[in-house]
C-alpha cells in the first residue's frame, strides 16, 4: 500500500525531473563573441561557458554541444560575461574574466573584474569557473541517466532512472538527486528502490560550510516504506584542485523509519551522528570519479550503525553524453527481524549533462 508520504516521496522524483524539462525548455540563448586561443594558436569564438575539473567548456553556433578544451593548453580567454570563481584555497569571486597570453603575463595571468576592484592571479589556482545566468533555471547544472537490462533466460529485467541538479553562487550551493531502481522477475516477486536526496551548503569562509541534509528512501529489499532522514553538520574542505576535491562533514541528524513488518523492528524514530566523506576526481581525457560515503551511528538507539555509499564512474562519449557504471550499498546493523541488513547493487547507463 502507498502511504500518504510515500506518495509525496515519490512526487518529488516526479517534481525533480519535470524542473530538467523545464530548464531544458527555458534555455534562452543570448548572443555572445568570446574569444578562445590555445597554445597552438587555434582560435575559437562562441561562448564560454564554464572552467569545470580541467575543462573549458566553450558554445559554438557551428558545433553540436558543449567543447571541452583542456585548460593547460588554453593560452588566452576574453568574454564579456559575468562568472562566479572558485580558487583552490576557496575563496570565491564575481565578475568578468580574461585570461592573458602567456608571452604577455608571467605569474598572474588571470585578470578578474568585479564591482569595485580588479583581482589578478594566476590561472593554475582556479578550481573552477561557472557563468552567472539571468534565471533560476538556466544556472541549474545536472545529468540525467537511464539503463536497461533484460535475461530472456529467467524474463528477468532492470531498470534504473538518476537525474540530479546543483545551483551555485558564491555564497551557497543546494543539490537535489533522485534514484530510482526496479527489478522484475516471471513468477517472482518484483523489488524497487527509490532514493531522493537534498543537500544545502552555506559557505562560511574559504575551506570551511555548514549544510542540511535531507533523505527519503523506499526499499522493498529492507522491507522498508519510507526512511526519512533530516539533519545538519559542520564540514570543511581537505583537497580541492582543478581536476579533483575532498570534503568531509560531521554532524547529527534526525531519523523517521516506516517498515512493512512489526517483527523485532527498530524504533520508528531516532537521533543518529552523522560522519561522511565525499571525493570528485576527473580526468580530461577519460571521464570523472565521484564518491560518498556517510556512516550513521545511533544516539538514541545505542549500538545500532547504519553504512550508506553511492559511487559514480562516468566516461566521456560525445555531445555532453557518457557511459555511467554505479555502485551503492545501504547497510544497517539492526534492521527487523525479517528484513536483510545490507542491500548493494550495481547498474550501467547512459546520461546526457547540461
Amino acid at each position: 500500500m502507498t502511504t500518504p508520504i510515500l506518495a509525496s516521496f515519490r512526487a518529488g522524483g516526479l517534481f525533480l525531473f519535470a524542473s530538467f524539462l523545464a530548464c531544458l525548455c527555458s534555455q534562452a540563448q543570448e548572443k555572445r563573441k568570446d574569444v578562445v586561443v590555445m597554445n597552438n594558436g587555434d582560435r575559437l569564438t562562441g561562448r564560454v561557458k564554464r572552467l569545470q575539473n580541467g575543462l573549458l567548456f566553450i558554445e559554438m553556433p557551428y558545433a553540436s554541444g558543449n567543447i571541452g578544451l583542456d585548460w593547460n593548453q588554453v593560452d588566452s580567454v576574453q568574454s564579456t560575461g559575468i562568472f562566479q570563481i572558485l580558487l583552490n584555497n576557496g575563496q570565491r569571486l564575481e565578475g568578468t574574466i580574461e585570461k592573458i597570453s602567456g608571452e604577455k603575463a608571467k605569474n598572474e595571468d588571470f585578470l578578474i573584474r568585479e564591482a569595485t576592484e580588479e583581482v589578478e592571479i594566476s590561472s593554475t589556482s582556479i578550481a573552477s569557473i561557472d557563468q552567472k545566468k539571468p534565471t533560476f533555471w538556466r544556472q541549474l547544472q545536472g545529468n540525467i541517466d537511464f539503463g536497461y537490462t533484460f535475461n530472456s533466460g529467467n524474463s528477468q529485467s532492470t531498470l534504473n532512472a538518476d537525474t540530479n541538479a546543483t545551483y551555485k553562487t558564491t555564497g551557497w550551493q543546494a543539490t537535489t538527486s533522485f534514484d530510482s531502481s526496479f527489478s522484475g522477475q516471471s513468477g517472482a516477486s518484483s523489488t524497487n528502490r527509490e532514493d531522493l536526496q537534498g543537500v544545502v551548503s552555506k559557505f562560511l569562509n574559504r575551506n570551511s560550510f555548514v549544510s542540511g541534509l535531507s533523505d527519503f528512501l523506499h526499499s522493498s529489499r529492507q522491507d522498508l516504506n519510507l526512511r526519512a532522514t533530516l539533519g545538519g553538520g559542520y564540514g570543511r574542505y581537505l583537497k580541492r584542485t582543478t581536476n579533483s576535491n575532498l570534503a568531509w562533514l560531521g554532524g547529527v541528524a534526525y531519523i523517521h523509519e516506516s517498515f512493512d513488518t512489526t517483527a523485532s523492528q527498530p524504533t520508528d524514530q531516532s537521533m543518529e551522528a552523522v560522519v561522511g566523506l565525499q571525493y570528485n576526481y576527473v580526468r580530461f581525457d577519460l571521464g570523472e570519479l565521484d564518491s560518498q560515503l556517510r556512516i550513521y551511528p545511533g544516539l538514541t538507539d545505542s549500538g545500532r550503525v547504519r553504512i550508506t555509499t553511492n559511487n559514480s564512474l562516468s566516461i566521456k562519449l560525445r555531445n555532453n553524453f557518457y557511459l555511467l557504471f554505479t555502485f551503492w550499498d545501504n547497510f544497517d546493523s539492526r534492521p527487523p527481524a525479517t528484513a536483510k541488513k545490507n542491500e548493494l547493487g550495481t547498474s550501467t547507463g547512459v546520461g546526457w549533462s547540461f
